[in-house]
C-alpha cells in the first residue's frame, strides 16, 4: 500500500470516496470534519494500491503527551476506523493494517486508537478490520452502549412499553403535534436547560456550529419540534440521516411540562414512523454512557429501549505500536 496523508488539495477525491464507500457516512465528509479543525491535528490517512488507486481511508487525528505520539480515529468524532469500499477484501485490509503499522513507527507513533464503526452503520458486510485488529493484538479500549430499533421490525423484536404508549396517548389528547424543518435555535434553549439540569453539562456542538453544519448538510441534518395546543414547543429533537440506511438522533430533550404530557414519546414515535415509511432500516437513539463505558446512564438507557430498541456497541481499540506484531503479520502467516 501506498500511504498519503490527507491535505486540501485531496478533497474531491476523499469526499467521493465516502459517498461511494460500504460503511461511510457523512460525517466523514471533510465539510463535517473540517468545521472543528482548529481543534484537531488532522493525520488523516488515504490509501493507494500499487496502481495507485484509491482503495480506503480514515479518518484521524494525532496528540502528542508525554513526549509521545498517538494517532486517533478520530477523537471529534463518534466514530471512525477506517472506509473501505465493496471491493475490498480480507487480505486487502489486513495489508492495510501492516502497513499503516508500518507508517507509525516509522513516524514515531507510540499507540493507535482505533474507533470502529458501528454494524448498523455497514450498507455492506465490512468487519475486515475486527479481524484485523485482534490479529494484530488490539486491546478494547472503550465500549459503549447504543440504544437501535430495526424500524421494519423482527420477530423477536421488543414491543413499545405501555409507559411510551400511554406518553402517545396523554399527548395527542393534550393537542401536542408535530413541526417538521424546525430552526434548531429555537430547540437550543430547550436542549441547554435540559442538559444543565438533569447532568450538568453542555452540548457537544455550539449553536453556531449546529447551524453551520445544517447549512453545509441541509438533508441530511433536520430538526423536528414537538408544539403544545397553545402552540409552544416542548420537545425536540436533531437527526442525523447518516446514510441511506440509518437515522440517529444527534439531540432529543423536552421542557419539564414536556415530559410530564409525554411530548418526547409522540415525537419519537412519528420520527420513526417518518421514516420507516421512507425506507430507513435503523433508528439509532445513540449511547448512554460516560468515561468510554465504564458508567451506564441506566434510566436514559432504559428510556430508549422503551421503544423498541436494544444494545448496539461503539467500540474503541488500541495497539501499543512499540510492541512486537510480527507474530500477527499477515505476511508472516
Amino acid at each position: 500500500m501506498n500511504i498519503h496523508r490527507y491535505t486540501s488539495n485531496d478533497r474531491l477525491a476523499w469526499d467521493s470516496f465516502v459517498r461511494t464507500s460500504k460503511n461511510g457516512t457523512f460525517l466523514f465528509e471533510r465539510d463535517y470534519m473540517d468545521y472543528h479543525q482548529d481543534r484537531f491535528d488532522d493525520h488523516s490517512l488515504m490509501f493507494y494500491d500499487d496502481k495507485y488507486r484509491l482503495v480506503a481511508l480514515m479518518p484521524a487525528n494525532e496528540v502528542e503527551y508525554d513526549d509521545m505520539r498517538h494517532l486517533y480515529s478520530h477523537q471529534g468524532l463518534t466514530y471512525g476506523g477506517l472506509v473501505l469500499s465493496a471491493k475490498n477484501t480480507v487480505e486487502q485490509v489486513m495489508q492495510i493494517f501492516d502497513d499503516t503499522i508500518s507508517y507509525l513507527r516509522d513516524n514515531d507513533f507510540e499507540a493507535w486508537h482505533y474507533k470502529q464503526m458501528p454494524t448498523i452503520y455497514h450498507q455492506c458486510p465490512s468487519q475486515e478490520d475486527e479481524y484485523a485488529l485482534w490479529r494484530h493484538g488490539a486491546l478494547l479500549e472503550a465500549c459503549n452502549i447504543s440504544c437501535t430499533v430495526p424500524l421494519a421490525g423482527t420477530p423477536q423484536q421488543p414491543p413499545f412499553e405501555r409507559r411510551r404508549r400511554r406518553g402517545v396517548v396523554r399527548a395527542e389528547e393534550a393537542g401536542y403535534h408535530l413541526v417538521e424543518d424546525a430552526p434548531i435555535e429555537i430547540f437550543w434553549p430547550i436542549m441547554v436547560e435540559n442538559l444543565l439540569e438533569r447532568y450538568d453539562a453542555s452540548p457537544v456542538h455550539s449553536l453556531y456550529e449546529m447551524q453551520l453544519l445544517q447549512s453545509r448538510f441541509p438533508h441530511r441534518i433536520q430538526c423536528f419540534l414537538c408544539h403544545d395546543a397553545d402552540d409552544v414547543p416542548q420537545a425536540g429533537a436533531i437527526v442525523f440521516l447518516t446514510n441511506p440506511m440509518t437515522v440517529h438522533v444527534q439531540y432529543g430533550h423536552a421542557t419539564p411540562q414536556g415530559k410530564t404530557d409525554g411530548a418526547l414519546d409522540l415525537l419519537y414515535t412519528r420520527l420513526m414512523e417518518k421514516y420507516r415509511n421512507l425506507g430507513f432500516q435503523y433508528f439509532d437513539y445513540g449511547t448512554s454512557n460516560e468515561q468510554g463505558g465504564k458508567i451506564l446512564n441506566a434510566s436514559l438507557i432504559a428510556q430508549k429501549e422503551g421503544f423498541g430498541g436494544r444494545g448496539i456497541a461503539y467500540k474503541t481499540f488500541v495497539l501499543k505500536l512499540y510492541r512486537p506484531h510480527s507474530f500477527y503479520s499477515f505476511n508472516s502467516l
